[in-house]
């Protein structure tokens, strides 16, 4: 890993922290808020591939749990990891994992379509999986 993997993962990171900083839209009946910071995990397993997608999303998961109020809503601490959008926030890095393996193997022949399809199956099935399957246990 170069200085530009660890410069571009730091970046997308802090893009993520920023997408926080719209207000949460809270649904009463799961309790979990749909936010812009959602956008964070889709946007770096798309940009930046696979590897350097997880590690970004991964390293602002490990910030957070830090105690860092990088959540919509100012929200951080291990506890938030555990509440009830803890696989959401797990889904994020396996999710901006499978987005930038999925661009990456239709990288030849990407078109928007390729990318809006690959951008579905990884951040809203995979993300949806974890979390729901996380908030009904």
């Amino acid at each position: 890993m170069n200085t530009k993997d660890i410069v571009y993962i730091a970046l997308f990171a802090a893009v993520t922290a920023v997408l926080g900083l719209f207000p949460p839209i809270t649904l009463p009946i799961t309790g979990v808020p749909v936010t812009a910071q959602s956008l964070g995990p889709m946007l770096a397993g798309a940009i930046l591939g696979a590897r350097r997608g997880g590690l970004s999303i991964l390293l602002f998961v490990v910030l957070v749990a830090l105690g860092l109020p990088l959540f919509s809503g100012g929200r951080g601490g291990f506890g938030v990891l555990l509440g009830a959008t803890g696989g959401f926030i797990v889904g994020w890095v396996i999710s901006a994992f499978v987005i930038g393996l999925l661009i990456e193997k239709f990288w030849d022949r990407l078109n928007v379509i390729n990318a809006a399809l690959s951008i579905a199956v990884g951040g809203i099935v995979v993300l949806y999986a974890i979390g729901n399957l996380w908030v009904s246990i």
